[in-house]
């Protein structure tokens, strides 16, 4: 669920958010809603048995993974807020040089 969040969402919210700090904000609130909801479907799921997102014997490596994991789709939700942002900057910069061309 995250990872759709960071793709359908982040690279948008860099090029239509002006205010970069706004798409941060918006992001990791967005994200933390999903990640919640994501994280309590999956606890209950291991309550019942299934270990296709927790290893079966409790340990850190099931909880290191995960983080890893989780952290990973974070970071690159900000890289695409970052990139949508730097496109948004250059096709403003291309637009303005072609009027002053004008």
């Amino acid at each position: 669920m995250i990872a759709v969040l960071t793709i359908l969402v982040a690279l948008p919210l860099g090029l239509l958010v002006r205010n970069r700090l706004a798409a941060y904000l918006t992001y990791a609130i967005l994200f933390a809603q999903v990640f919640t909801f994501q994280t309590a479907n999956l606890v209950m799921e291991w309550v019942k048995g299934s270990t296709e997102a927790f290893p079966a014997e409790p340990g850190l490596s099931g909880t290191w993974g995960y983080l890893a994991f989780t952290s990973m789709i974070y970071a690159i939700g900000f890289g695409l807020i970052t990139v949508g942002h730097w496109l948004r900057n250059r096709r403003r910069e291309r637009a303005d040089a072609v009027l002053l061309d004008n």
